[in-house]
């Protein structure tokens, strides 16, 4: 059997090293709380970083072959803050920065945006990592987090070439970003709830692979599913979904195909920074749910921008994509007439290749209670049902205290004192959101939490915290205190010798067998004569 009497804590735990953990490690380093959460021991961890598997900070960003949503100057904003001058200075006259300074205001490609964040982002992590309390892990997986009570178990793995390292662990705070993921299983039953269904030779591919492909691997990949005939069909309706077009048209120039088919829910939409611009170009909106009230801006969450843009407005004025010869039809299949869903009908049943542009799940591991029952997160459109610190929820409406998610895939609701429009009903997500407003609720949470432990800091908190349950040979620990940094691992003799100064030897042997980590808690402190702090949401 594993053993599990030595469970290591920390007072913050990242997992996720791409823009969304990046963003809120930025963030802690400009407020100047990274000093904070190093001294409660701050971890880092990420599978990649290593390698075999490449550099940090940017995930998979700076694969995809297609222009960003947002002008090159909102990503220089992330790196302006004073706090982070001295850290970034080795970046001046790094080409990734001057190619982006030297024309802030368009559109750059998003390999140069992943490039220049895995540049700076190597340059924070040297930073931080050098502070006492903190530590990285690359290439480590976290595979499974079992939450009791407003705290976290990790169990994790390692890859072959990474020293091995103690496998369990716990935090009151774990930052949970690994990025997104689409899963064909989610489009056929989006598309069933609408009452439609892909042919049954129809192979689902994810536009998050295609995106980062090269035109010859696309027509290699596609062309063989066509021999027989039929159509691609693309599903979605946003940025990704016009960038799968506009890279589709390309690859698939000069073959036999010569249309491809855009099934989308909603109307397609627009972003225009005013009502002038929307009406120079014939733009008709909805003046009281198709404008920011702060920023006066049209569709500013949910319309397509720059190139994009670019792209929607051809084929919404020509109905195809000029410079490469590709006819694009569009089918709605939201509210509306029943020949729409005829017409998808028959595109879906004549699509041998479908394309999947609807959205992001968010890739977690496997998560359980105290109980090792199954906690299943609840979604809303656009990704996971959680508050402004990124708390998800549970299916049962229960809030996850402790545990924050915002980045791809679970992203955040709309921030009325931020400004979007009243028709968009999805969710957040995006770099400068990461490096600014997604980010920094959580981190004030976190904050909050620990100096809430700080104010425990007696050695009967200490002994409360350092009880070791045993649960049908399964063990964790709960932290109200998280060790120092220097002493972080905790094993069941010091535990038992710190209890022992306060409790019986009876009520220690209680604690022990106790079957799960709420009996053992609540033994001891009725023991010590202490009042449990619950710490649900």
């Amino acid at each position: 059997m594993k053993d599990l009497s030595r469970i290591t804590g920390y007072g913050c735990i990242v997992a996720g090293v791409g823009p969304a953990g990046m963003g809120f490690l930025f963030n802690a380093l400009k407020t100047g709380q990274i000093t904070t959460l190093a001294r409660h021991g701050l971890l880092i961890l990420d599978a990649g970083g290593t390698h075999a598997s490449g550099k940090l900070g940017a995930g998979r960003l700076g694969e995809y072959r297609i222009t960003a949503n947002s002008v090159g100057d909102v990503f220089l904003d992330c790196l302006r803050d004073p706090a982070l001058a001295d850290v970034l200075a080795p970046l001046e006259g790094e080409p990734c920065l001057e190619r982006i300074r030297a024309d802030p205001y368009s559109s750059p490609r998003l390999d140069e945006i992943g490039e220049l964040l895995e540049a700076a982002s190597a340059l924070v992590l040297a930073h931080i990592t050098a502070l006492p309390g903190v530590e990285m892990w690359c290439g480590t997986s976290l595979d499974t987090l079992q939450y009791l009570d407003g705290t976290s178990i990790l169990t994790l793995s390692h890859e072959p070439e990474v020293a091995q390292r103690t496998s369990r662990l716990r935090t009151e705070n774990l930052v949970l970003n690994l990025g997104g993921q689409q899963c064909p299983e989610r489009l056929t039953q989006s598309l069933n709830r609408q009452g439609l269904t892909p042919s049954r030779r129809a192979r689902i591919y994810s536009g998050d692979e295609l995106l980062r492909m090269p035109p010859g691997q696309l027509r290699s990949l596609l062309l063989p599913r066509l021999r027989r005939g039929g159509r691609v069909c693309v599903v979605g309706g946003s940025h990704s979904a016009f960038s799968m077009l506009d890279v589709l048209a390309d690859a698939l120039r000069n073959t036999r195909v010569k249309e491809i088919t855009l099934l989308h829910r909603s109307p397609i939409r627009l972003f225009f920074e005013n009502a002038e611009e929307a009406r120079a170009a014939g733009y008709h909106y909805d003046a009281e749910r198709d404008v920011c009230p702060i920023s006066g801006r049209i569709n500013r969450s949910g319309g397509l921008r720059y190139r994009a843009l670019a792209i929607g407005q051809e084929i919404l004025a020509t109905g195809r994509i000029e410079e490469c010869a590709m006819d694009i039809q569009l089918v709605q299949t939201g509210p509306g007439s029943a020949q729409r869903l005829e017409l998808a009908s028959e595109v879906l049943a004549d699509a041998p290749i479908v394309v999947q542009c609807n959205g992001y799940q968010p890739i977690l591991p496997t998560i359980s209670d105290a109980h090792h029952q199954p906690i299943t997160l609840r979604e809303v459109n656009g990704g996971l049902d959680s508050d402004a610190n990124g708390n998800p929820c549970d299916i049962h409406g229960q809030r996850l205290a402790g545990l924050y998610m915002f980045g791809l895939g679970a992203g955040l609701a709309v921030d009325p004192t931020l400004g979007s429009e009243a028709s968009f009903d999805g969710r957040i997500y995006g770099v400068w959101q990461f490096h600014n407003h997604a980010s920094l609720p959580a981190l004030h949470a976190i904050i909050a939490r620990n100096a809430s432990d700080d104010a425990l800091g007696s050695d009967t908190a200490h002994s409360v915290d350092q009880v070791i349950a045993s649960d049908r040979g399964m063990a964790s620990v709960s932290g109200s205190v998280m060790p120092s940094a220097s002493d972080k691992t905790i094993d069941k003799s010091s535990a038992n010798s710190v209890v022992s100064e306060k409790a019986s030897a009876d009520s220690l042997a209680q604690a022990s067998e106790a079957e799960d980590f709420s009996s053992a808690l609540k033994v001891l402190s009725d023991s010590l004569g202490l009042q449990q702090k619950s710490r649900m949401a």
